[in-house]
């Protein structure tokens, strides 16, 4: 028995002094602690931040490789010969400034991150590590591959805006697009990580003219969106291609596909006035004046300073003024002064409506009433361009009826 005891013991033996440090995979979280900033404005990243750590070892390679990523740190890649000489790169980043000292405690990884590292757009000088082994097969390898696509989101990123600061999108925007996807299988949809993704992305397809590909972004990802001043620059975005497609449609004369069109990137602001001129354009030059009336007058009512609704209320009475002129051409007179009279009420400063009414109604044989009216218009009208105006039509209007008068 002594014999067999010892066979057993010795076959075991070999077999424990073989095993490595490291095999495969290996997952650890737990904590990174900044402990040391540069100045006193980086002072608030200090304190512990959630840590992951992924190793591998691989035989057919020399040393160890993997990712350190931390909570509101960019997620850095780390080689070395051992636990104790690694050095880690972050994203954009060229060469191996920093570097990570770790040393085993059981299942447990402690040591310290050493070199400029950034966390939330602030920098730490020193930090410690304090990890714990997961020991789980199906995590290590799910982590792996999530660190893997979050560098490589993090760094194609990197690239992508570096070639914009160079005025150079057409090269730069497959590299957005690649960053986004990979972003995506880290991230998924709707989390505020997306962020410089999406919005890196859409500027690139805008500064491009790429129309059909921002708003097909769009419509996939501003309900996902939670960051307000992303969703207000997509929206931004949005409003500016919807306006140039409505104009070109209205160029072509195609006014129902063009109304279609400007009232989408309307409804998205009702405070930009640009898209109310435009989509008034498109009643105008249709001959809809009613119903851009009726869209004037609501839209008035959605803005928020005095000054922009006495800028519509303008607007609306030169829409009446038109629909006057084209009724009276088509010898609706009654019609035709009934719009003169609501463009005077809306804007009684303006010379024009107030002398057309008046040549309306002295043509109608209304002679004092309507010297009246340029009297009247004379006491509350003073820029002198508009009251010379004025008086050249009182001045025709009486000769007009001095010849009337020796004809009867």
């Amino acid at each position: 028995m002594k014999c067999v005891a010892v066979r057993i013991l010795s076959f075991i033996l070999p077999l424990v002094a073989a095993a490595p440090a490291l095999a495969g995979i290996q997952l650890y979280r737990g904590n990174m602690e900044a402990v040391t900033a540069p100045s006193k404005s980086c002072e608030g990243v200090l304190g512990k931040h959630p840590a992951t750590l992924v190793i591998n070892e691989d035989s057919a390679l020399d040393g160890l490789n993997g990712y350190l990523e931390s909570e509101g740190v960019v997620v850095g890649k780390v080689a070395g010969p051992d636990l104790a000489h690694l050095g880690i790169a972050y994203p954009g980043q060229t060469g191996r400034g920093n570097t990570i000292s770790l040393t085993r405690s059981g299942a447990a990884l402690v040591g310290e991150l050493n070199g400029s590292t950034t966390v939330n757009h602030c920098t730490f000088d020193l930090g410690r590590l304090a990890l714990d082994r997961v020991d789980d097969e199906g995590s290590a390898k799910a982590a792996h591959q999530r660190l893997v696509n979050l560098f490589a989101a993090q760094a194609t990123l990197y690239q992508a805006f570096s070639l914009t600061q160079n005025g150079n999108c057409e090269e730069a925007l497959p590299l957005f697009e690649k960053a986004l996807g990979l972003a995506d299988s880290v991230f998924g949809q709707g989390s505020s990580q997306l962020t410089h993704f999406i919005r890196g992305l859409s500027n690139c397809y805008a500064k491009l003219g790429r129309i059909k590909e921002f708003n097909t972004l769009y419509e996939q990802r501003i309900g996902t969106i939670s960051d307000e001043s992303l969703k207000a620059g997509l929206t931004k975005l949005r409003i500016s291609a919807l306006m140039q497609d409505g104009r070109i449609l209205l160029a072509q004369a195609e006014y129902e596909a063009a109304l279609k069109i400007l009232m989408q990137a309307y409804q998205l602001n009702p405070q930009n006035k640009d898209s109310i001129h435009t989509v008034m354009a498109v009643y105008i030059r249709s001959s809809r004046y009613s119903e851009a009336v009726a869209f004037l007058e609501q839209a008035a009512g959605k803005l928020e300073e005095p000054a922009d609704r006495k800028e519509i209320n303008d607007i609306i009475a030169l829409v009446y003024f038109k629909k006057a002129m084209k009724d009276a051409q088509n010898g609706k007179g009654e019609e035709s002064e009934a719009s003169l009279r609501k463009s005077v009420a809306l804007d009684p400063g303006s010379s024009q409506y107030l002398v057309a009414l008046a040549r309306m109604r002295h043509k109608a044989g209304h002679f004092d009433e309507a010297q009246k009216m340029l009297s009247q218009g004379l006491e509350r009208i003073t820029d002198e361009p508009s009251r010379q105006e004025i008086l050249a039509m009182q001045e025709k209007l009486r000769q007009t009826e001095m010849i009337i008068k020796k004809l009867q």
